[in-house]
């Protein structure tokens, strides 16, 4: 019964990733722990590099077509999608590992088994290759690809941000943030992109909740009324 239910286990993890630390390497390959009773097998001839004892690496889940067996590989394009899963949405949370960093930002693993790209000009913290997050579908592109964000963008989460923006003006009395703050900055007082912070200012000038003067948030005591 127990050997069923460690089977059973590992049936559970097919066709899925997730990032395994090795626990011993053999001439044949590399066992992975899974957090349950039976670890997984990685043969070297699905080992995109040799693995190593003590390091993690992202790694499918899938049964060998052979003999049945459930076993584990890190070569990762053989068996992931480059588009979206049936029925994923635009702005669905998605959960991401990251896989590499390349030249136009975070290339991540979206749920169990697709393909995903966080740009570069839209993420503003460090990043780790393997490191687990929630994201969101930010495009459906026409050639199935998934554009990912690791926020929600648009309007939906412009009140949270607007009520940010008046509470930091109020608490500081004056604010140097103007067209040219780095994004980096933006990001670390607001948590969100720069072009989602300039959409929120926009929306609170037009309701003359704050003035704009030479490019610079005004105070709020002198634009909001009592």
């Amino acid at each position: 019964m127990i050997d069923k239910n460690i089977s059973r286990a590992l049936d559970e993890l097919v066709g899925s990733c997730g990032v395994f630390k090795v626990l011993t390497v053999t001439k044949d390959g590399a066992y992975v722990g899974t957090g349950g009773s039976k670890d997984l097998f990685v043969p070297r001839s699905q080992q995109l590099v040799p693995m190593k004892l003590g390091e993690s690496y992202i790694v499918y889940v899938l049964s060998d077509e052979k003999d049945g067996r459930v076993i584990g590989s890190s070569k990762l394009n053989k068996y992931l999608y480059d588009d979206a899963p049936d029925g994923l949405k635009e702005r669905d949370q998605v959960d991401l590992i990251v896989y590499s960093k390349t030249d136009m930002g975070y290339k991540v693993v979206v749920g169990k088994d697709a393909w995903g790209l966080l740009y570069k000009n839209e993420v503003f913290r460090d990043l780790s290759i393997g490191q687990k997050l929630k994201g969101y579908v930010k495009k459906l592109r026409e050639d199935g690809r998934l554009d990912i964000s690791l926020d929600k963008g648009g309007f939906q989460a412009m009140p949270d941000l607007s009520q940010q923006i008046l509470t930091h003006l109020k608490s500081k009395g004056s604010s140097p943030l103007s067209d040219k703050t780095p994004a980096e900055e933006i990001y670390q007082l607001f948590g969100v992109s720069k072009n989602k912070f300039k959409m929120a200012v926009g929306n609170l000038y037009k309701k003359r909740l704050l003035d704009i003067k030479n490019g610079y948030i005004q105070p709020i005591a002198v634009c909001v009324k009592p």
